[in-house]
């Protein structure tokens, strides 16, 4: 017997390794391949979904979020476990790959790296096997043993196999690298974790030694192969998929997808929102190969927090298990289970559309479209939706906003303050759009004027629509009514563009997030600028001078569709840190993490049973200590206003503002 011979040069079983290998390899990939086909049908069966505008934009998310997980370490210890693994898993695929060749060439070795860059591959590699071991041990430990929540509902078999298999790769590479050096196979390479497998192997004869380097390779390429084919059959397909999924992810991240990407009409459509797998684009297709069950999503959605029966993982899960029941491998379909069964009216409608879900996710899978696109099923086609939504419905369709006051009733809000009439003739530079808190809520009426008087004191030559402005349609939309929505929208956009607007200043963040983001779809092509950003421009340029002291601690809460939907976390923090005497304290989630106030996805006009999310918040934001609670948003406003008068401390209920206010006061 030869020692240090290539394994593949063995006879085994009467077969040459080399034929072996070949066999096998060819039968993984033909299972591979088949597998991979059945699942790129179903993708092939979404919908249109167009995904390859701004390519230099995607590819930086690609690097940053992608290869570099920058998402990651939002919780330190999986996502570092997370980061070893993944690239300790790229490092050792180029190896497997290697053997791979290896086992099919003529010659004694089929060298990727030579040289340099292989010593300094192979002393990577080594490296990197052993962190890797020890991550996907760590990672097992947590599973069986912490047990986080956010893991419940996952599939833990899947997650044991797989790291598990990874764990064996790393093992069979090293013993088949230390038994290498040990024969004499490796020298002049810097292996120092191998060296330390091969002096473990010291006792063990020549013979032995080729046995163990023989059954390492085998072993090693057959869990590859295996590994590879469980992939598209189980949650960690996400290996595969996950980095395109980041590369094809929203650029606009407020604007809704639409009905149909390929049809703007609804007239054309026959049917709108989404009631059967079927109806899904490709992209919600890939979502679901992506998802990593981590329920980073759920353990951030304040739905869920609050008990309601809300998980964005299970809704996910739940909608592959479907698309995969009516797609299977191998088999007939099944079409007997609904989507209403996968996903139920309680589900639906226990969603604020706040976003955490899909700031959290690290393979940014996009669940608050699918969710609207289900409630448009339910509103529009089958008619089954929460009954307090039939008067906002009504109102905003007969009298152009949610409360039924009317447009006769647009400029009460302004009392004796002397304001431009766009509607009127007058001519200004900007457009303030009051909407319809500010034109019609009476506590948020205080902040529309305190506005329009911040601005007249800065000297903006502004003015309002008056009576011609109608509701933007954004609860109408993210309540599933598209129809009404898309009203609202032709019917504003037409008046702004006949009227000449260039630049608009909006206080509600979802009034800024509908003109900005979705209004431009329809025609709306406008400068909208939010009443925080405007007003930290004008105290930058000296405009608005804040010279009186204000003795208060201040905490500020992130508006979810200003910050999350936008990215506007700083302008807010920068106008109260200008302010003599104020101290910016933060309450324990903010920004990126901040919690939702609980109004947003139409529960400013639902009934919230147990638990309420408002008063959630008001507890975290009190548990800061603040004397003053900051907003730039009406619905904010007024549900941390009641969540502080509904908070237990009755003794300490901090004071609940808009930043105008507090901006008024240090003037």
């Amino acid at each position: 017997m030869k020692y240090g011979v290539h394994p593949k040069s063995f006879v085994y079983f009467g077969i040459p390794g080399e034929v072996l290998a070949g066999g096998i390899i060819a039968l993984s990939a033909a299972i591979f391949l088949f597998i991979c086909f059945r699942r790129f049908q179903l993708l092939r069966q979404g919908l249109s979904d167009p995904r390859m505008d701004s390519v230099v934009d995607r590819l930086k998310g690609l690097i940053t979020d992608g290869f570099l997980q920058k998402r990651q370490p939002r919780y330190p210890v999986a996502g570092i476990l997370h980061i070893v693994i993944f690239w300790g898993f790229l490092i050792l695929s180029l190896r497997s790959i290697q053997l791979l060749a290896e086992s099919l060439s003529s010659g004694k070795d089929f060298i990727i790296l030579s040289g340099i860059s292989g010593d300094i591959y192979g002393f990577l590699k080594d490296l990197a096997e052993l962190a890797t071991l020890a991550a996907c041990i760590f990672a097992i430990y947590r599973r069986a043993v912490v047990q986080p929540k956010r893991f419940q509902g996952s599939r833990q078999f899947e997650a044991y196999l797989v790291l598990g298999l990874i764990s064996f790769l790393m093992i069979t590479d090293l013993l088949f690298n230390g038994s290498g050096i040990s024969l004499g196979i490796y020298k002049g390479q810097v292996q120092p974790i191998s060296s330390m497998v091969s002096v473990l192997l010291t006792d063990i004869s020549k013979p032995g030694l080729q046995s163990l380097h023989n059954a390492a390779f085998w072993l090693h390429l057959i869990s590859f192969l295996l590994l590879l084919n469980l992939l598209p059959l189980s949650k960690h397909f996400h290996i595969i998929t996950a980095l395109p999924n980041v590369f094809f992810r929203k650029q606009i991240r407020g604007e809704l997808k639409p009905p149909r990407w390929d049809i703007q009409d609804l007239d054309e459509l026959d049917r709108v929102g989404v009631s059967s797998v079927s109806d899904f684009t490709w992209k919600n297709m890939l979502d679901f190969f992506s998802c990593t069950e981590c329920g980073r999503c759920t353990d951030h959605c304040p739905a869920n927090a609050v008990g309601r029966n809300l998980s964005p993982k299970k809704i996910t899960m739940a909608l592959r298990d479907q698309a995969y029941k009516e797609n299977p491998i191998l088999g007939d379909s099944d079409h007997n289970q609904k989507l209403t069964d996968a996903v139920t009216s309680e589900e639906l409608w226990a969603c604020t559309t706040c976003g955490s879900c899909e700031e959290q996710c690290p393979v940014f899978i996009e669940h608050v479209d699918k969710i609207i696109d289900m409630r448009r099923d339910r509103v529009m086609m089958k008619n089954d939706f929460p009954p307090e939504l039939i008067q906002m419905f009504r109102n905003i369709e007969i009298f152009g906003d949610p409360w039924g006051n009317g447009m006769a009733r647009r400029k009460e809000w302004i009392e004796n303050l002397e304001i431009n009439d766009v509607g009127q003739g007058d001519a200004v530079d900007i457009v303030y759009w009051v909407g319809c808190s500010g034109a019609f809520d009476s506590r948020y009426a205080g902040v529309a004027r305190s506005l329009a008087g911040l601005m007249k004191k800065a000297g903006v030559n502004f003015g309002t629509l008056g009576k011609l402005e109608r509701c933007c349609g954004d609860f109408a939309r993210r309540t599933g009514n598209e129809y009404l929505f898309q009203a609202m929208a032709k019917e504003n956009i037409t008046l702004l563009n006949r009227l000449g607007v260039k630049k608009i200043v909006v206080s509600c963040p979802h009034g800024y997030n509908t003109l900005k983001n979705e209004y431009p779809r329809f025609g709306g092509k406008f400068e909208v600028v939010h009443h925080s950003r405007f007003l930290w421009e004008l105290i930058e340029a000296g405009s608005l001078k804040l010279s009186k002291t204000v003795n208060k601690k201040i905490a500020y809460h992130d508006s979810c569709y200003l910050g999350r939907y936008n990215g506007e976390y700083e302008a807010p923090r920068r106008i109260l840190e200008s302010i003599p005497g104020v101290t910016l304290v933060e309450a324990d989630r903010n920004r990126e993490k901040g919690f939702c106030c609980g109004a947003g996805g139409g529960y400013m006009w639902l009934v919230e049973t147990g638990q309420r999310v408002n008063e959630t918040r008001a507890g975290e934001i009190a548990a800061a200590g603040p004397d003053q609670v900051a907003t730039a948003c009406p619905f904010c406003l007024t549900m941390l206003d009641e969540g502080m008068a509904a908070h237990e401390q009755s003794e300490y209920k901090p004071e609940v503002l808009d930043l105008t206010e507090i901006i008024e006061k240090a003037l």
